[in-house]
């Protein structure tokens, strides 16, 4: 992080991060990343989630005007400090990666936390093709354990094996443990009776002891809407737009 600031400068604050105005010292939200790829790539973004941000969540059900007040409220609380997360939860496509990325940059702009993201299933492929006790596999896996804040996307969407179980439970009891937060993208939902559409839910994947601590730390909330990953080219090829 410290070598991305030397390479560029905030015209406004120097790097400083805070700026006198109206006659008190505040935090400068001049954006010290003014290259936005850096900034996502500090973050381990993945490309197709660099212009992703809750100014440009574009709210397609009722319910998501509630789910934006709700993020802003927990971003500029102290829950955080407390290690405490959010476990959005709901079908493909309806915008929760896209919330959780937001999340983590906002934090960011705004408290000046460099969190980090992780696909799961990306995650566990990185740590099984190094899993010989080496040193980067070790960095690999305190990195995502130490990070101030962790995004885990998909969480559980395929067949586990024991040994992805044994990972995903150190990950998450190190970090309740710590009191660090975790935001947490799934199709499951925490509770079994919480859901009707959605069959399983994290106690049937994981175990009661993992959902429990869940349920503790985390904020359910559950994104519907339209499935935003719909290809406006099949209408296209049927013949619906020239």
């Amino acid at each position: 992080m410290e070598k991305v600031k030397e390479e560029i400068k905030c015209p406004i604050c120097n790097d400083i991060g805070w700026i006198f105005k109206d006659n008190e010292v505040i935090r400068c939200e001049c954006k010290l990343f003014k290259n936005t790829e850096k900034l996502n790539k500090a973050l381990n973004v993945p490309k197709k989630y660099y212009h992703a941000n809750l100014d440009n969540f574009i709210p397609n059900h009722p319910s998501h005007h509630v789910i934006l007040t709700k993020i802003k409220e927990y971003i500029y609380s102290d829950d955080y400090l407390e290690g405490k997360g959010i476990f959005f939860y709901g079908k493909h496509g309806v915008g929760k990666t896209h919330l959780a990325v937001s999340i983590l940059k906002e934090f960011y702009f705004k408290r000046g936390i460099t969190g980090l993201f992780y696909d799961t299933r990306i995650l566990l492929y990185d740590l099984k093709s190094t899993f010989e006790g080496n040193s980067s596999t070790r960095y690999l896996l305190d990195s995502v354990i130490k990070a101030p804040i962790l995004v885990l996307d998909d969480l559980a969407s395929e067949r586990l094996t024991d040994w992805a179980k044994d990972i995903l439970h150190y990950i998450i009891i190190s970090r309740y443990n710590d009191k660090l937060p975790v935001i947490i993208t799934s199709n499951i939902s925490l509770d079994e009776e919480d859901e009707i559409e959605i069959v399983d839910s994290i106690e049937s994947k994981f175990g009661k002891g993992i959902a429990s601590r869940l349920n503790e730390i985390c904020i359910p909330i559950k994104v519907e809407g339209e499935d935003q990953r719909k290809s406006p080219f099949k209408e296209f090829w049927k013949g619906g737009k020239k």
